[in-house]
């Protein structure tokens, strides 16, 4: 698959997870994190190397540019309340600014790199894409569990320091 391929495949994602996390707040954070890999991953194997060209300079600044912003507007979110009557607002303007970015890279940047890049390099940055997003997305952390309580132990350190982790050599 090739990286614009790629690229408008997750798009599909992104707007489905925006979606759903209008009618279900708790799948934000899936929404967010898919988000912030996807930036992370396009700006490493397509704008990177677009800045490079002249003729699309402004365009892939511009864009990573609007990367930025989501990512203020996440970063925005992330401290509110979910429980907040508020909260749907935060999540409709992250998805209505995303949807336009998205839209705006399919409609113009897209198209433009197509004749920029040959065919063999725009699949070798597709399976780069691919591989890395996978491998991103695919990385969990372990919930703690329940019965882990926060509260001071022996000498003020926290609980986390009663399963030794505390004494872990750094």
């Amino acid at each position: 698959m090739d990286i614009i391929s790629a690229l408008v495949d997750h798009h599909g994602t992104l707007r489905q997870l925006y979606q759903k996390s209008e009618s279900d707040p708790a799948v934000f954070e899936e929404f967010t994190r898919h988000l912030v890999v996807h930036h992370t991953m396009e700006e490493k194997y397509f704008y990177d190397l677009l800045e490079q060209i002249a003729a699309a300079r402004h365009d892939a600044l511009e864009a990573v540019n609007e990367h930025h912003i989501i990512e203020l507007i996440i970063k925005d979110a992330d401290g509110f309340p979910r429980d907040h009557e508020n909260f749907p607002i935060k999540i409709e303007g992250l998805g209505e600014y995303t949807t336009h970015h998205l839209d705006e890279e399919e409609a113009a940047v897209f198209p433009a790199a197509r004749q920029l890049f040959s065919d063999e390099d725009l699949n070798t940055l597709g399976k780069l894409f691919v591989e890395a997003k996978a491998k991103l997305l695919g990385v969990a952390l372990p919930e703690v569990p329940g019965g882990i309580s926060v509260s001071a132990g022996k000498g003020g350190k926290t609980a986390a320091y009663g399963l030794g982790i505390g004494s872990l050599k750094k």
